[in-house]
């Protein structure tokens, strides 16, 4: 342990809280470097260490995609699981994966429902050595469709397990050892099927069938499969779960049977795809196949042996140890802030990459709770919020004010045109119309807001009392029912996760106090916040600031999930609790679509309606530029939506000697 590990115990100034939280990163730096030792004794050379600043919550499929749905998990845990199909990045084609071929066509039978086949691939061995079967993505959609507690075990499991086990999915057969077959309801849409069923992860029979049988004898079957923690759980993926030091590191290493170990998928200029493995005998081609000249070319590893997470405490430590040398890439679902940028531009071996984002971030409203649950409350807060004076005098360019539920990102689904409010108002003007909104639903004051010199440097809010004169402030908010209004809690990260987001929630404090709306931000950790919002026993929050990645930008398929009434469950997405009846049909209709155009119109009135209904304020987002360093790790490409953190863990990383 270097000297700069630890404080000058002989210094006064150390309170035992900053001795503590240095101690605890000294005990972490020692704990991962004991790994690392091993590891290079073991013959493990090539490990890539990487940072994250945030630890995991679960090593459990079902929690990691259902209620313990966070992108620090699936930088971790992602890519252990197979699917069906894939969005191939960095330009997002739908290709096969433990499918063989593109699925036949939906036919309808005598019963009046409609199937299709899937073929997979053959040779697909888990990592204990059995062979990948029909059985296990039988099993797996059987798991999910289970009865439990009046309703399916998909909709219990919650997070993402709904979109990949629609209504429509009445079951799953096994035609023979390599060939499954999908039963509808009716033809279904590309949510349903392309972007939804065929996307599932596919989880072992051998393992999980006596957890699943276990867990439905007890009274909460989903919470019992949910609490299992999967010690020596086969998988599929490049890589495969090895070890977990909660605060300190977690790792995976490479997965010695990876079925897709050497393939390779080569992407063509005029649009076509081809996938050639030799160790399988495999070869499949797609969309026109070798049309035009190759646009990228990329061989599957993995070149490494293995992935070590190291848990920093903020994103400062992160990025001293990506100066240092101690990691070679620093994961950062936010982007790296313009402070940090400056540091990295100066450090020797450090490259910086720029990204647009695929994602953003937003204030929720809790609609279970008053005032939250009015319109007006809403609407009034949304015209108080001036992303354009944060972005352009406090954050000086570095953020994007957005105001959509689809970014601009993703120009053909994007409505750009969706109502704002108090766009491009003076402060004056937003608090104006914000306590004439107000006003109109009934809300009130013992002394009511008013701007007083406008437009001056003396420009204020003070409040009027019923009988005209002036006090110093507003004061004495009401409810429409007369009742005063409580103090509420706006949730959202600190300044050391995310200084951007607790920024934006200490002047969405500032700006309600100025009108007597008594909000009070609570800058915390982030899963203090993501175990309030998905908590056990409710949704135990007011509001909160936290962000999202969007899942495949070829079909924003969230906006059902995030919002449709149905979706509004103890570890469900639909966190606000927004019940709309012309939504929900809206987004219905967008699943069951046989076409990006046919979906493209009703994405578009989504928006609208969600811009106007603000059960989110979308607040923001940045540019997703990220940090690595050359003398470490080496990627086929930098350039994709969302960021290179959008798409891992790439197995075609490799380690720089």
């Amino acid at each position: 342990m270097s000297q700069e590990d630890v404080p000058d115990v002989g210094c006064w100034l150390w309170s035992r809280k900053e001795w503590l939280k240095v101690k605890e990163e000294a005990m972490r730096k020692l704990a991962v470097g004991i790994v690392v030792s091993i590891l290079a004794v073991g013959g493990w050379a090539q490990v890539l260490s990487i940072g994250i600043f945030e630890d995991l919550t679960t090593t459990n499929i079902f929690a990691q995609i259902g209620p313990d749905a966070t992108v620090w998990n699936a930088y971790v845990l992602g890519g252990q699981y197979g699917s069906l199909y894939g969005s191939a990045a960095p330009f997002w084609t739908f290709v096969p994966s433990l499918a063989a071929d593109f699925p036949t066509e939906f036919k309808q039978g005598a019963d009046g429902t409609w199937t299709a086949t899937v073929k997979l691939r053959q040779g697909i061995t888990w990592t204990d050595g059995t062979p990948f079967t029909a059985d296990d993505v039988v099993f797996t959609f059987e798991l999910l469709l289970t009865e439990v507690g009046g309703g399916r075990m998909v909709i219990a499991l919650g997070g993402n397990w709904p979109a990949y086990a629609p209504d429509s999915l009445l079951a799953v057969n096994k035609v023979d050892d390599f060939t499954v077959a999908f039963v509808y309801a009716y033809p279904p849409g590309l949510g349903e099927w392309t972007f939804g069923a065929l996307k599932c992860p596919i989880v072992q029979k051998k393992f999980w069938q006596p957890k699943l049988a276990e867990a439905l004898k007890t009274a909460d079957p989903a919470g019992t499969l949910l609490a299992v923690v999967p010690k020596g759980e086969p998988t599929l993926g490049g890589y495969k779960f090895a070890q977990w030091q909660p605060g300190a590191f977690a790792q995976v290493n490479v997965n010695p049977t990876y079925f897709a170990k050497g393939e390779t998928l080569t992407f063509y200029e005029g649009g076509g795809v081809t996938i050639e493995n030799p160790a399988l005998n495999y070869s499949f081609s797609g969309y026109g196949g070798k049309t035009g000249t190759v646009k990228l070319s990329l061989t599957e590893g993995p070149y490494v042996s293995g992935l070590l997470y190291t848990i920093y405490l903020n994103q400062d430590a992160a990025i001293l140890a990506l100066q240092r040398g101690e990691i070679g890439f620093l994961l950062n679902p936010l982007g790296l802030a313009s402070g940090f940028q400056e540091r990295l531009k100066r450090a020797a071996n450090v490259q910086l990459v720029s990204n647009p984002p695929w994602g953003f971030r937003y204030m929720a409203f809790n609609m279970r709770r008053s005032p939250m649950d009015n319109l007006a409350f809403r609407q009034a807060i949304a015209t108080l919020i001036d992303r354009e004076y944060l972005a352009n005098n406090i954050f000086q360019g570095i953020i994007v004010p957005m105001y959509s539920a689809v970014p601009d990102s993703n120009p053909f689904w994007h409505n750009p045109n969706v109502v704002v409010y108090g766009q491009g108002m003076t402060r004056a003007q937003r608090v104006g119309e914000a306590v004439a909104i107000l006003k109109a639903a009934g809300f009130s004051w013992e002394a009511e807001p008013l701007v007083v010199n406008a437009g001056t440097r003396n420009e204020a809010v003070v409040g009027v009392l019923p009988d005209g004169r002036r006090v110093s402030a507003p004061r004495g908010f009401k409810l429409p029912d007369g009742s005063p209004c409580p103090e509420l809690e706006l949730l959202a990260p600190s300044a050391g996760y995310d200084p951007l987001r607790a920024t934006f929630a200490l002047y969405i404090e500032q700006w309600a106090r100025e009108i007597g709306i008594p909000i009070k931000a609570n800058l915390t950790g982030f899963n203090v916040i993501v175990d309030k919002v998905w908590a056990p026993d409710g949704f135990n929050y007011d509001m909160y600031i936290l962000g999202w990645s969007l899942g495949d930008p070829a079909f924003p398929d969230y906006l059902f999930y995030f919002w449709h009434s149905s979706m509004d469950f103890i570890d469900g997405f639909n966190t606000p609790g927004y019940r709309n009846p012309e939504f929900d049909e809206l987004a219905e209709a967008f699943l069951s679509a046989q076409s990006v155009e046919e979906g493209r119109p009703l994405v578009f009135r989504m928006q609208e309606i969600l811009a106007r209904d603000v059960p989110y304020i979308i607040l923001f987002d940045s540019p997703i530029v990220e940090a690595y360093r050359v003398d470490k790790i080496a990627f086929p490409y930098t350039e994709v939506l969302g960021g290179l953190q959008f798409v891992w863990p790439l197995t075609t990383v490799k380690a720089v000697k």
